[in-house]
């Protein structure tokens, strides 16, 4: 049994590597005018004094849905159910705009007086959409090369 190895699979594990990284990354900082901050990750907000608020956690429930169907999705590009795979991929770039949908909200909600300094970090999740993009026609350039090998060789009567 030849086992075939394709591009888009390398694209996901990539995915799965940002997402992961994202999880454990700061998204920027809340500075105010009298000199405090915060560091605002995806599970809570530090502030320097040592205080801590978690009411974050939502951005990290999304990130972890999305690392859990790439995960999944990487598990399943070996069994070339390419209709599912899209539909995973598709969901997954739904949730990716999603985290960056609460995120506007939630910095909105905090900011009050203060300014919101983002991280480089916060740019993963973009990297990682626009990586599901791109694997989303890898997964179906590998379906039509499958299809055209298989429509490639006709019998004659």
């Amino acid at each position: 049994m030849k086992i075939e190895f394709y591009l888009h699979q390398i694209w996901l594990a990539i995915i799965c590597i940002l997402m992961f990284a994202s999880l454990l990354l700061p998204v920027g900082q809340l500075v105010s005018m009298e000199g405090a901050s915060g560091e605002l990750t995806n599970w809570r907000l530090n502030f320097v004094e040592g205080e801590s608020s978690g009411a974050l956690w939502g951005l990290g429930v999304i990130l972890v849905i999305t690392l859990a169907v790439g995960i999944f999705e990487l598990l399943l590009s070996g069994f070339r159910n390419f209709v599912l795979q899209k539909r995973l991929l598709v969901f997954m770039m739904l949730m990716t705009v999603g985290y960056y949908i609460v995120l506007a909200i939630y910095v909105l909600l905090l900011k009050g007086d203060a300014h919101f300094v983002p991280s480089i970090w916060m740019a993963f999740p973009l990297v990682s959409l626009i990586l599901e993009y791109m694997t989303i026609h890898g997964v179906s350039k590998a379906e039509a090369n499958i299809i055209a090998r298989a429509n490639g060789f006709r019998l004659r009567d």
